[in-house]
């Protein structure tokens, strides 16, 4: 449905909450008991979240809370719409000055949130039990957070997927969908010791050329641990301790520049000159919109061919003047390029970049060849009636799916007809380094790569473009 803004494959389809409890959470403590050399001894992994109404958690939020401004500060006390996922996006915002430090301890010497604060950072398990206990103090229920245990899947190539141990967190948004919190794109990620800049450049390298997703295989809370049911062979062991004892070298080979990497997305590279509180902003913005399809409008998202409708409230947004409308905007321009076929048809400016898209200047458009090969599921017409209506128009897939709505408005026969003529959006659209379907319009996966690049490219350079006129 959306423009996939990273290398990152979208990861809705996990059961964050988890599926089933799993009764015996205890991890063997690698940490020696102080005073003695006693260890090995069971600690329940629940623990590491700290202590309920911990102070010196609560120290911390204090601290997030003072360095708002007074008109932001009530919204973060607040039990009103949009006061959760404020706090939470603030939460994150003040964890930058914290460092990932890569240690030689053993997968079960972790932190407690604590010493993670203590030392100024930690591996990416010490500082998601950090980020997962920072955002219960702060108010946010632990029935929406979730610390997940499992992979990042590497499946650039296909036939040789590759796993990579890893710790995150989720949260549960109040729109409903499960935010995925990196740890490593929330603090410094390479610190002044292991040299940032470099990482950051090998993780522009991997982000050019990647295509993963991340895979849980446990999740917990304060309440529970739960196991997340997988197709991967990775997720096998039932048992927890099972999991545990396959991963005694859990980190080792770990590189903290990958998982950066994997989340360098257009907004990164088009919104240069934000800060990072707003950037923060922007992305969640984006995220939501595609994440409640409760409120799914396809003019929003530039689907069933709704282009001028999807272009005026573009504009409209942006003269709004704030930040949650200028998200909006931004997302709905990147998923033009992704869901239309107007990349398919632009001039080229040169033969890696095309045109920015013009409503004054559209380009010639001849789609008869996608109506002679692809469904068109729902059409009460014939295939000859739809390329009539759409063969010479920018067009885009129909998102119909059985778990969303549709906005009444639109929802007259003679407005949504021709609109189920369409061929399916997995069809059509080019948002993601991968197809969705088999049966995609670019059957050829160079031709594929090729669109993706182009539409990132011009995506990037269309969302530069309006966001320097939208400062002003």
């Amino acid at each position: 449905m959306c423009m996939q803004l990273s290398a990152v494959r979208p990861h809705q389809k996990w059961r964050w909450a988890g599926e089933e409890i799993v009764f015996d959470p205890r991890v063997p403590a690698a940490r020696y008991v102080p005073g003695s050399r006693k260890k090995h001894y069971p600690i329940d992994i629940r623990g590491y979240l700290g202590g309920l109404h911990n102070a010196v958690l609560q120290a911390r939020i204090d601290d997030v809370y003072r360095q708002l401004s007074a008109a932001e500060q009530p919204n973060f006390i607040l039990h009103e719409p949009g006061a959760f996922d404020f706090r939470v996006r603030k939460v994150l915002d003040s964890l930058g000055e914290l460092k990932y430090i890569k240690s030689g301890r053993r997968f079960d010497q972790w932190l407690f949130p604590e010493e993670t604060l203590a030392q100024e950072g930690g591996d990416c398990e010490d500082l998601a039990f950090l980020i997962a206990a920072l955002l219960e103090e702060s108010g946010v229920m632990r029935h929406c957070i979730r610390v997940a245990l499992g992979s990042i899947v590497d499946r650039t190539d296909p036939n040789k997927p590759r796993s990579y141990d890893h710790a995150w967190v989720v949260y549960q948004t109040e729109g409903g969908g499960w935010y995925l919190i990196e740890p490593l794109t929330v603090v410094n990620q390479g610190g002044a010791k292991s040299g940032r800049t470099a990482a950051k450049r090998r993780g522009a390298d991997i982000a050019q050329k990647t295509d993963v997703e991340y895979v849980p295989y446990f999740v917990f809370n304060r309440d529970h641990l739960w196991r997340v049911r997988s197709p991967d062979s990775r997720t096998k062991p039932d048992e927890f301790a099972d999991y545990l004892a396959e991963r005694k070298q859990f980190w080792s080979a770990f590189d903290p520049s990958f998982a950066m990497g994997v989340h360098n997305d257009i907004f990164d590279e088009a919104l240069t000159g934000m800060t990072r509180s707003d950037l923060q902003t922007v992305k969640l913005q984006s995220f939501w919109v595609d994440t409640n399809v409760l409120r799914y409008d396809p003019r929003d998202h530039f689907d069933f061919a709704y282009i001028e409708q999807g272009w005026g409230r573009v504009e409209q947004r942006l003269k709004k003047k704030d930040l949650q409308h200028f998200a909006l905007a931004a997302h709905a321009i990147g998923d033009f390029y992704a869901h239309s076929m107007y990349a398919h048809f632009a001039a080229h400016k040169t033969p890696n970049a095309i045109e920015i898209y013009d409503p004054t200047h559209v380009p010639a458009i001849d789609n008869d060849f996608i109506f002679d090969v692809l469904d068109l599921p729902g059409c009460t017409m014939s295939k000859q009636q739809a390329k009539a209506r759409w063969g010479d128009k920018i067009i885009s897939g129909q998102w119909w799916r059985w778990y969303t709505t549709y906005p009444n408005d639109i929802q007259n026969p003679a407005e949504l007809n021709p609109r189920r003529c369409l061929p399916d959006h997995d069809m059509l659209a080019v948002d993601g380094p991968t197809k969705h379907s088999p049966d995609h319009i670019y059957h050829d996966d160079a031709k594929y790569a090729e669109q993706f690049a182009l539409r990132k490219r011009v995506a990037v350079e269309h969302l530069r473009k309006v966001y320097e006129a939208w400062r002003g």
